[in-house]
């Protein structure tokens, strides 16, 4: 269950129940609450591709780096083109057309940027390797999240039994209604047919295609947090596209 600190002014949220399992890991999460950035982006924006002014972004990450302390250049964040690149990395940057990480390197804290598709997190802590991933339809669709599981399986031998999962903030299936058309795009386990029309539940896709990975079910967790229904966080669908971005953060540290 997601627990919420106050950090320098800032709403963090966390997931106590992890420190046993991945001692090494960390994981933060965002709220648009704390920062500089002027309505329609109050407050804490941290996406620099939104129509925000670039000096209020700046500031804001530069508050959230300070709270979190990550230091300077330490952070790795994608283009995130809702595709399925996954670039693997050592230090901090901007990576353009790239919507997943892997990193075995410590105190490199990786990005994901979102304000409605989902941030997945995996960590096996036996192989000391940390992967992010952002997940929307088209990423669900095109089969990011068995991509980043097979670079993980081959690349680097992870131990399925001891590697955990966590997924963000996202939209939820009630506030995520889509076409006929969109919704065939994806597996029967990722849409919902109902009376008014479709919805999409990533969460369960999400869930399911990452237990079908290997991972143990007890060793995967949830925010359970809609960021459509939360009006502490950014949501492109429920603001009509004109809003800010979360930040998901996943980095591991010296034990």
């Amino acid at each position: 269950m997601i627990a919420w600190k106050e950090k320098n002014g800032l709403r963090i949220g966390t997931f106590p129940a992890l420190e046993a399992l991945a001692p090494a890991l960390r994981v933060w999460f965002t709220t648009r609450n704390g920062g500089v950035s002027s309505p329609p982006f109050d407050s804490l924006n941290l996406g620099s591709h939104v129509g925000d002014r670039r000096s209020d972004v700046l500031e804001n990450r530069r508050r959230l780096k300070k709270a979190l302390g990550i230091g300077n250049n330490r952070v790795a964040r994608g283009g995130q083109v809702h595709g399925t690149s996954i670039a693997q990395v050592t230090r901090g940057g901007k990576y353009g057309d790239t919507d997943g990480f892997l990193t075995r390197s410590k105190d490199l804290a990786l990005a994901i940027n979102s304000a409605d598709c989902f941030p997945l997190v995996i960590h096996s802590p036996s192989e000391r390797v940390l992967a992010t991933l952002h997940v929307g339809r088209s990423g669900a669709a095109e089969s990011i999240i068995e991509k980043a599981f097979a670079l993980l399986y081959e690349t680097y031998r992870i131990d399925p039994g001891n590697t955990v999962a966590i997924c963000g903030p996202g939209i939820c299936p009630n506030c995520y209604e889509v076409s006929r058309a969109v919704a065939m795009e994806l597996p029967p386990r990722a849409r919902i047919k109902r009376a008014g029309g479709w919805h999409l539940d990533l969460p369960r896709f999400i869930r399911t295609e990452t237990v079908r990975a290997g991972i143990r079910p007890a060793n995967y967790f949830d925010s359970g947090l809609c960021t459509s229904c939360d009006s502490s966080l950014f949501s492109y669908r429920r603001d009509g596209g004109k809003t800010g971005r979360n930040w998901t953060i996943a980095m591991m540290v010296n034990r």
